[in-house]
């Protein structure tokens, strides 16, 4: 069913869209081309920007998950409740994805970021009390993290057509159009963060003290995988791990868990409040700018 679908919307995409003509760009860019081309569109180094920072809020909890279900509820309740969570994820994308086009008729992309930031910023919050204010309760926790996940998806697109939009705005000040290379910009950005987030989640584990429980957890699933011990000794000894983890350090660990993606958060919103002025009206104009 899911290879059907994958083939099915693939055609979709290659039969159901038609490209409007224009002139091709003939000459070859150079890597100093491309940063020239960056650098002078002051609308897509914000953006830019912005996408890296907001792509750090996105991928680090992902990230976090695991030793986060670890910590709270063990090792061997975490599997089933980590699968649920990634479900979150995935419908939060998901259905973010399918609502973005009814709601930017109904709202400004300033509006819906201004709306995901402050949802973000209460999920995060949420999140942070989960089993300190909030009850330590399952369904909470996965509501919570469908919250932030549906929001993060639907900033995400917002950003994307804001870098988007930055084609035309390079096109009406210089003449020339590069699509490829402003697009890729997004790419680049998550790729960036996807980096920069590993070493965070290091440091965060390091700091904590949980990063040598983690590690020797790791070694035991590669342990078992061999066949050198047995799986019901590596979840005694994987439990017993978890327990030696203070409370202290699981306060420190969320704390970190939190507070990273809030900071990026609010530094990704801040630069596209100060720095993005493209918005629904100003593309319009510049789009048929373009055209005459």
């Amino acid at each position: 069913m899911v290879a059907l679908c994958l083939i099915a919307f693939q055609m979709l995409t290659a039969f159901g869209i038609k490209e409007n003509d224009r002139e091709e760009q003939k000459d070859k860019l150079s890597l100093k081309d491309m940063y020239h081309i960056f650098m002078r569109n002051d609308q897509l180094v914000a953006a830019g920007i912005a996408s890296i920072f907001f792509n750090i809020t996105c991928n680090i909890l992902i990230i976090f998950g695991v030793n986060f279900f670890y910590i709270e509820y063990g090792y061997s309740e975490s599997g089933n409740l980590v699968f649920y969570f990634t479900v979150m994820y995935g419908l939060g994308m998901l259905i973010s994805q399918a609502s973005y086009a009814t709601l930017a008729k109904h709202f400004t992309r300033q509006k819906m970021l201004n709306v995901c930031f402050a949802a973000l910023f209460i999920g995060y919050a949420c999140f942070m009390g989960f089993g300190y204010v909030l009850p330590k309760n399952v369904v909470l926790l996965n509501a919570i993290g469908f919250v932030i996940f549906f929001f993060q998806g639907l900033m995400n697109l917002v950003i994307i057509v804001m870098i988007n939009n930055t084609i035309e705005y390079d096109e009406a000040r210089f003449h020339e159009r590069h699509d490829s290379v402003i697009s890729a910009v997004r790419s680049f950005s998550v790729k960036l963060a996807g980096g920069i987030n590993q070493g965070l989640s290091t440091l965060v584990l390091i700091v904590s003290g949980i990063y040598a429980k983690s590690r020797s957890i790791s070694a035991l699933e590669i342990e078992v995988n061999r066949g050198e011990i047995s799986s019901e000794a590596a979840l005694a000894e994987a439990n017993r791990y978890i327990g030696e983890i203070t409370t202290a350090q699981g306060i420190l660990f969320r704390v970190g868990m939190v507070l990273i993606p809030l900071m990026a958060l609010a530094i990704s919103y801040m630069i596209i409040r100060k720095k993005y002025h493209i918005d629904e009206a100003e593309y319009a104009k510049l789009v048929e700018k373009t055209r005459t």
